[in-house]
């Protein structure tokens, strides 16, 4: 389902780090994959008891989001695990230079579709480092890979991804963006969400892990934590 040209694209590697290594890529899947999983987000509606909801008005951080992690149509599942494939990893690991990647695995902390409803938002932040996983012990969380899926948005809708304090991306239809996480990686979408009834902020979400060789720190000496931190 991933476009040619995009693998292309990640082959040639980062292009910026400014303010920290990540990308921007249009046309991500290909076109005649657009539509069934586009049907596979329609079908996973808001109010679904395996939906994660947070709505409390008087958080900061996080507001009107939805998040699955199952309830997939087979368009969906196929996609998940191609981008935990062999092939795919490959072009991640040249593209970010990140190497020792967990492959072939669905089910890590984070993977699912997100839906974020009129009014919501998510403050900027940076996320989480680590988790244990019963399969491969502890893993540090090295890379967010996000694909947008809203047909025909508005810049007035809002809903832009902040990179840094320095770079706003659009959630256009089939736009992928990838970015190294650390201690830098601060990202969000603050301003709340101005949409028409019936139009949500829709995402495919996909996090890159490698095992964790020190013990008790990450790759960049943090003690390994399982929250997020927030700027509000």
């Amino acid at each position: 389902m991933i476009s040619a040209s995009a693998i292309e694209t990640m082959n040639a590697g980062y292009k910026t780090d400014d303010p920290y290594p990540h990308i921007v890529i249009d046309k991500f899947l290909k076109e005649e994959s657009l539509a069934p999983v586009l049907e596979g987000l329609r079908e996973l509606q808001p109010g679904h008891s395996w939906a994660t909801f947070w709505n409390n008005p008087i958080d900061n951080c996080t507001y009107q989001k939805y998040a699955f992690n199952t309830g997939y149509n087979e368009t969906l599942k196929n996609l998940f695990t191609e981008l935990s494939s062999d092939s795919f990893i490959d072009a991640i690991e040249r593209l970010t230079g990140i190497t020792g990647i967990v492959r072939n695995e669905t089910d890590l902390a984070g993977a699912g579709v997100h839906k974020i409803l009129n009014g919501g938002y998510l403050a900027m932040h940076t996320d989480f480092n680590s988790i244990d996983n019963p399969t491969h012990g502890k893993l540090e969380r090295r890379l967010n890979l996000l694909i947008y899926m809203n047909p025909d948005w508005k810049e007035e809708y809002n809903g832009h991804l902040n990179i840094g304090y320095k770079h706003s991306v659009s959630p256009i239809l089939n736009r992928c963006v990838i970015f190294n996480t650390s201690s830098k990686s601060w990202h969000g979408h603050p301003v709340p969400l101005n949409v028409p009834e019936g139009t949500c902020r829709q995402s495919i979400a996909f996090y890159y892990y490698t095992k964790n060789v020190n013990g008790v720190t990450d790759f960049e000496g943090r003690e390994l934590s399982s929250g997020t931190t927030w700027r509000v």
